[in-house]
């Protein structure tokens, strides 16, 4: 039987987002609103499933009315069910809300800690496994694999009712749920749940949904899915947390039949961005050419939706002269929302000619190019390129401002 479901994970809602600073509130908003979209394409695509593969709470900091926002949404009204398996930042507990008050939501299922648990669907001829995090901290492996089970429930339509244990009893399509680190080989050494990858291609799984990882797994093309073995994936975090997560996001909608894998596709989900941008100026450019560059820029990543994101701007090339970083980035701001930008230019005097002179600024630049001359790292070359522009304005008697 043919079934499709959306994999998420790493949603973090409740996360306070300090670093961000005025942005913080925003991107807080933008969580629960990449999650309630989520909710709303997986209506809109009919999906059997909806899988949440731990961290999806921020649990030390979610405060109680956003908590209560969010039960709203799994208690609306939906024609999918929603299984969680729990991670190290929402470990399961008996006081935690996936014991208190998951259990009260229709549709709603948290897979325990204390032991792994199959659910069997016989409408879907589907068979799901899942073992939630008892602490911050999981040494040992927790992979669900079919026989592993320690308790089997079965779906009737409206309720989960226990069944006698029996492992040659699971359905066609086989799938688990479980937050850890995927580790090459066979060794498992970890904090996180260790999940070697010879333990899962071993595995009688067909699907292995994880969490932890917030960087997507590559999507599999169609006609390249080994079959022969478990295909274990990472949907990355739904909605980035910060600029080590910058671009687009995405869930992931799996179509399975009669356990072989069809198809594994990205369903958009970020409602705002993190996004960097290189800007390359000349020495000739006004604030406001500069400005417009930059803002051509970001509409052309996202036109509609541009004013949304916040970005991470570097400036490269010629600095035009007493170009003014921080007055720069409070007229983007304007424009385009929340900025930071990254002063990585260079200055527009013949330098060579500089270090000629015999003078400490002579001397000053000479050893600045000599450095040049030495570096292999782009990253040590841009601070380079960044210290003889500053120092030749501090030789002007030019204020210097904090650049980043």
């Amino acid at each position: 039987m043919a079934i499709k479901f959306l994999h998420t994970a790493d949603l973090h809602l409740g996360s306070r987002m300090r670093s961000l600073g005025p942005a913080a509130p925003d991107f807080q908003e933008a969580l629960i609103q990449s999650f309630d979209n989520l909710l709303l394409e997986a209506a809109a695509l009919e999906v059997d499933l909806f899988l949440i593969a731990g961290d999806f709470l921020e649990m030390t900091e979610i405060e109680d009315r956003e908590l209560e926002r969010i039960y709203d949404l799994l208690a609306r009204e939906r024609s999918f069910l929603i299984l969680l398996a729990a991670g190290n930042h929402d470990y399961y507990s008996p006081a935690s809300p996936y014991a208190t008050v998951f259990p009260e939501i229709p549709g709603v299922y948290a897979f325990p800690a204390e032991k792994i648990v199959r659910l069997d669907f016989p409408d879907l001829d589907t068979s799901v496994w899942g073992i939630s995090f008892s602490s911050l901290y999981q040494e040992t492996t927790l992979l669900p694999d079919v026989g592993s089970e320690e308790a089997i429930l079965v779906y009737d339509g409206i309720n989960f009712v226990e069944k006698e244990l029996d492992p040659d009893s699971a359905l066609t399509n086989k799938i688990a749920l479980v937050h850890g680190e995927l580790l090459a080989g066979s060794k498992a050494e970890g904090m996180y749940n260790p999940l070697p990858s010879q333990e899962i291609k071993n595995s009688k799984l067909d699907y292995l949904a994880m969490g932890h990882i917030h960087k997507a797994s590559p999507l599999p093309a169609d006609d390249r899915i080994d079959r022969r073995s478990t295909l274990a994936m990472y949907p990355g975090s739904p909605q980035g947390l910060s600029f080590n997560e910058s671009g687009s996001r995405h869930a992931l909608i799996v179509e399975l039949d009669n356990s072989e894998i069809k198809s594994v596709s990205a369903l958009p989900s970020a409602s705002r961005m993190f996004i960097e941008i290189n800007s390359q100026l000349d020495s000739w450019q006004s604030d406001r050419e500069i400005i417009e560059q930059i803002v051509a820029q970001a509409q052309a990543l996202d036109r509609e939706n541009y004013k949304r994101h916040t970005y991470k701007i570097r400036l490269r090339g010629q600095a035009p002269t007493a170009l003014n970083v921080p007055r720069l980035a409070a007229g983007l701001r304007e424009q385009i929302g929340y900025v930071s930008l990254l002063d990585e230019l260079h200055p527009a005097e013949s330098v060579e000619e500089l270090g000629e002179e015999q003078t400490l600024r002579g001397l000053f630049v000479r050893k600045i190019l000599q450095d040049l001359t030495a570096v292999r790292n782009e990253t040590e070359r841009d601070d380079l390129q960044q210290a003889l522009r500053l120092g030749l304005s501090a030789f002007r008697g030019e204020t210097l401002d904090d650049v980043y």
